[in-house]
């Protein structure tokens, strides 16, 4: 997706030019970061929504560099296999030498499902109103969603010939499912694609299942990161150069929630600190 973006020149001038990104967030943290410019201005070039697309110059690049290394860790933990039609992309996190470009394998089909908690919790649960037709379905549901594990009680791994009977099977969406059942399931629907590539190119279930595993306890660990970082911020503040601190906390959040909306992972809510200042800000400048 195109965005537009405003920025002045060291003579006070004001220029406006264009950038390729998958979100506002995200194009204003790599016109920062790629070509060095602090855009006033950040907005659809298709004429969308503004909302959330201005911003000023600030200091982010030190507070980001402690979330960019664990960015870099999990880059570098991501899963391959020899499965074939898996295409590796670039991919590119902040480090605090500076941007750094990293190839790792094309994402899974996971991704934050929205609504109502409880719902997939229920779908989740052993018996879950029969949402899934097999344990096998209802384990790979649990992970599902990046950074996010159930806080349900453990079941058994089931055995290989159940997973094989499950792989042969379509995921069914019945009528009366909720959306975020809806959404759940075609998740788990994706996730048995690639499983069966992962078998197709001689792995196991079981190692499937331990680089599930791993990479979700990478996850947990990254967006864990980011917000124990947001938090000494917001602490930070209190003694002294409050105006600047929350600056500095307000970018540290944008920053935070672009890397993480880009893998998938849950994003970091917005402190009620930060939504006082980002309310006070003059948008319009």
């Amino acid at each position: 997706m195109r965005f537009a973006y405003t920025y002045r020149s060291s003579d006070g001038a004001r220029h406006a030019a264009e950038i390729e990104a998958g979100s506002r967030d995200e194009a204003f943290a790599r016109v920062r970061a790629e070509l060095g410019i602090k855009p006033i201005r950040v907005t659809a070039a298709a004429g969308g929504g503004d909302i959330g697309g201005h911003h000023h110059g600030r200091r982010w690049a030190a507070a980001w560099a402690a979330a960019g290394l664990c960015a870099a860790a999990l880059a570098a933990g991501a899963w391959r296999w020899a499965a074939g039609g898996r295409d590796d992309r670039p991919y590119r996190v902040m480090t605090p030498q500076g941007p750094v470009t990293y190839t790792v394998a094309a994402p899974l089909p996971r991704q934050t499902i929205p609504g109502d908690r409880r719902r997939i919790e229920e779908a989740l649960r052993e018996g879950g109103g029969n949402v899934f037709r097999s344990p096998a379905e209802r384990l790979l549901a649990r992970f599902a969603e990046p950074g996010r594990a159930p806080a349900l009680r453990r079941e058994g791994r089931p055995a290989d010939a159940e997973f094989a009977a499950c792989l042969r099977e379509p995921v069914c969406i019945a009528s009366t499912d909720f959306t975020e059942v809806v959404d759940l399931k075609r998740i788990v629907a994706g996730m048995k694609r690639e499983m069966r590539a992962y078998l197709a190119g001689g792995g196991t279930a079981g190692g499937y299942l331990a680089e599930l595993e791993k990479r979700q306890r990478l996850e947990i660990s990254y967006r864990g990161t980011a917000e124990r970082r947001l938090g000494e911020m917001l602490r930070a503040r209190k003694g002294g150069g409050a105006d600047a601190a929350l600056r500095d906390a307000y970018d540290y959040w944008l920053k935070a929630n672009a890397q993480l909306k880009s893998m998938g992972i849950w994003e970091l809510p917005l402190p009620d600190a930060l939504r006082a200042y980002q309310m006070s800000l003059d948008l319009d400048e």
